[in-house]
């Protein structure tokens, strides 16, 4: 976990940290019993590598993992088993601004990809750290870049299903072979074929079925 002044914050990916969700509520059905056994698991020796303690400590920061116990938060529940994509894009929203550091910086930068200069002007004047801001700059800036893309504003793929009418146009360099088309109705979609866009067909689907019954 990195700390900046009063604030500490998490270094492990959101990647990683749904994984490890995915990990703790179904294969650990909530509840770590043997630590070593969970340390395994995710890629270290025993639980008491130094490596391990610093992944718990930043997974309890995101809030998937009670404080105190190798336990499951309601959190870690919806990141590994969502109802929906929208349940799953709000949780890890939530998730990232609920740390403060993250939250402070997004609410004062306009972009989710500042630049060197402009995110250290920010963070020195969040933090009043001048010195280590001004060093740590570019290391925290990774750090929040990597966590902030994952949080979708605004109108998104997954928001116009309940209209019925949506479009999103693939990556121009994109062969026949990287994209799906679908079409039914008003619903009339062209995107990367990729894993999150295959959510969003699914959810489509859901969508269309919900509205036969």
């Amino acid at each position: 976990m990195g700390k900046i002044a009063t604030y500490d914050y998490p270094e492990v990916s959101v990647e990683e940290t749904i994984k490890i969700a995915g990990i703790l509520v179904n294969d650990f059905h909530k509840k770590v019993t043997d630590t070593n056994n969970f340390a395994n698991k995710l890629g270290h020796k025993s639980s008491s590598s130094g490596t391990f303690l610093v992944k718990m400590g930043d997974i309890r920061k995101f809030g998937i993992m009670d404080k105190r116990e190798y336990q499951a938060t309601k959190r870690a529940e919806i990141l590994a088993n969502p109802t929906s994509p929208q349940e799953k894009s709000q949780e890890i929203k939530e998730m990232i601004l609920s740390v403060p550091l993250f939250e402070k910086l997004n609410s004062r930068l306009k972009t989710k990809s500042p630049t060197t200069e402009q995110f250290r002007t920010h963070l020195i004047e969040v933090t009043g750290d001048r010195e280590k801001g001004s060093k740590e700059a570019e290391k925290i800036r990774k750090v929040y870049i990597d966590a902030i893309s994952h949080i979708k504003e605004g109108a998104n793929q997954r928001d116009y299903f309940p209209s019925g009418e949506s479009m999103d146009m693939p990556n121009p360099q994109a062969t026949s072979e990287d994209i799906i088309m679908f079409r039914c109705g008003k619903t009339n979609l062209t995107l990367d074929k990729n894993d999150s866009n295959i959510d969003v067909l699914i959810s489509v689907l859901q969508n269309l079925k919900s509205k036969k019954k």
